[in-house]
C-alpha cells in the first residue's frame, strides 16, 4: 500500500500547481481520479497525497513530481499578459494549453541557461535596441542587416517553409531561443516573447501557416529590441487591447518594413497586377514569391501608397471570416526528430545533446529538456547533421 508523506508536501504547492495549470478543483480531481473532497483536503493541509497520487497530479498539471517538494511556489512567467493574441481574447482566461506552452518556454530557457553554465559555451547578448519613435523603414532596414538576410535570398527561397526555417535560424544566431507550440488554439495565441537577457525567447504557434509564423517571428524580435531600448511593451501593463497599444503598432510596422523593404518590394509587386486592388489570385501569387502573407502584403502596399485603405479594410473583413491564408495545412504523421527540432529549435536541441554526449547531464534530464524519450536521441542527432536548414517545419 502506498504511504502518504505529510511532512514533505506543503499545501500551497498543490494549490499553486493546480491554478498555474488553469484547472478548477473539480477538473483537477477528475484528472487525478480522486474525490473533490479529497483534493480539497490535500490543499487545506488536512490530508496528504501518496506518492502514486502525486505522480497522477504531476501528469494532470504537466509538472515533474519534484516540483511538489519545493519549499515554496516558484515565481513564474505571467501568462495573463505576455502573449500576442488575436482580437477578442480576454486576459486572465487563458486555456490550460496556453499556460502549459508558456511554462514549457520558461522551463526550456532556464534549462538552456544551466546548460551554458555546464558546457562553458558563451552566451550571446543582444546589445542592439530600437526606439518606438524610429521610422519603421529605418528600423526594418536595421533588423534585416542585423539578421543578414538579403532581398535576393528571400525571393530565391523555394517555399514558405524554407523561408520560415531561414528567418528562424537568422534570429536564433542572435542568441534568441525560438520555440513552437502545437497545442494552443490559434485564435488564442499566435506568438509571444520573453525579452529578458540573456537568451530571450520567442514562442510561435505551429498551427499558424508559415507566412503567419514568419511575421510573428519578426514582430516578436522587434519587441525584444524595443525592450532592450528600455521600452516595456504596453501589453505587459494589461491596460489596453493589443490593437490599441502603440508598441504593438510599432512592432507591426517594423516587422512589415523588415519583411517587405520599400526599396525592393514595390518593384516586385508591380509585376502582379491586381494585387493592389485586392484580387485574391494576384495576392496569392505575390505571397508565394515574397513569402509573406497576403494581408501583410496588402497592408504594406497601403503604407507605401500603392493601394487604398478602403481596399485593405474590405479584404481584411472578408479574410477574417474565411481565414484562407492563416491556417497551416494539415499533413501526415511527422517523425519525432522533425517534431522535436520544430518545437525546440536547433540551437536549444544542439545544446542539450552536446551536454548529454559530454555526460554533463543524465539521460533522464536530456529527455526532460527535449520532451522526448531517449530512444529518439540517435534520430535527433542524425537530423541535426543531415538537414541543417529544415528546422522551421
Amino acid at each position: 500500500m502506498s504511504r502518504s508523506i505529510p511532512t514533505l508536501i506543503k499545501p500551497q504547492l498543490l494549490v499553486w500547481a493546480r491554478k498555474s495549470a488553469g484547472l478548477t478543483l473539480g477538473q483537477a480531481a477528475g484528472k487525478a481520479k480522486v474525490d473533490v473532497g479529497v483534493m480539497e483536503a490535500w490543499e487545506l493541509g488536512e490530508e496528504s497525497p501518496s506518492l502514486s497520487q502525486l505522480r497522477k497530479l504531476g501528469e494532470a498539471y504537466k509538472r515533474p513530481i519534484a516540483i511538489f517538494f519545493l519549499p515554496e511556489p516558484p515565481l513564474t512567467f505571467d501568462a495573463q499578459r505576455e502573449f500576442r493574441r488575436l482580437a477578442g481574447i480576454s486576459p486572465g482566461k487563458e486555456s490550460p494549453e496556453l499556460r502549459l506552452a508558456l511554462r514549457n518556454a520558461v522551463f526550456r530557457r532556464e534549462a538552456a541557461l544551466e546548460l551554458h553554465r555546464l558546457t562553458g559555451d558563451p552566451l550571446v547578448h543582444i546589445d542592439a535596441q530600437l526606439h518606438p519613435g524610429t521610422a519603421p523603414e529605418d528600423a526594418g532596414t536595421f533588423i534585416r542587416k542585423m539578421l543578414g538576410v538579403t532581398w535576393s535570398q528571400q525571393i530565391a527561397w523555394s517555399s514558405p517553409h524554407e523561408a520560415l526555417a531561414a528567418w528562424r535560424s537568422a534570429i536564433e544566431r542572435q542568441g534568441v531561443l525560438v520555440f513552437q507550440s502545437s497545442g494552443v488554439p490559434l485564435d488564442e495565441m499566435r506568438g509571444t516573447c520573453i525579452p529578458d537577457q540573456p537568451l530571450p525567447v520567442i514562442l510561435i504557434n505551429a498551427k499558424d501557416a508559415p507566412h503567419g509564423r514568419i511575421f510573428t517571428l519578426l514582430h516578436e524580435f522587434a519587441h525584444i529590441l524595443l525592450h532592450n531600448g528600455g521600452h516595456m511593451t504596453s501589453r505587459m501593463m494589461g491596460v489596453r487591447s493589443p490593437e490599441e497599444q502603440p508598441l504593438e503598432v510599432a512592432a507591426n510596422a517594423i516587422a512589415a518594413a523588415a519583411l517587405l523593404p520599400a526599396d525592393s518590394f514595390p518593384q516586385v509587386a508591380a509585376h502582379y497586377r491586381g494585387a493592389a486592388a485586392g484580387e485574391d489570385n494576384a495576392l496569392r501569387l505575390l505571397a508565394q514569391r515574397v513569402k509573406v502573407s497576403p494581408e501583410v502584403i496588402l497592408r504594406r502596399l497601403v503604407t507605401l501608397q500603392k493601394a487604398s485603405a478602403g481596399v485593405y479594410r474590405t479584404k481584411r473583413d472578408a479574410w477574417g471570416q474565411t481565414a484562407w491564408y492563416i491556417r497551416a495545412s494539415a499533413g501526415g504523421p511527422i517523425p519525432m526528430q522533425i517534431k522535436t527540432l520544430a518545437s525546440a529549435g536547433r540551437g536549444y536541441t544542439n545544446l542539450v545533446m552536446n551536454a548529454y554526449d559530454q555526460r554533463l547531464i543524465s539521460t533522464s534530464a536530456a529527455s526532460d529538456y527535449l520532451g522526448v524519450k531517449p530512444r529518439h536521441f540517435n534520430n535527433i542527432r542524425r537530423e541535426l547533421t543531415s538537414r541543417p536548414a529544415q528546422s522551421g517545419a
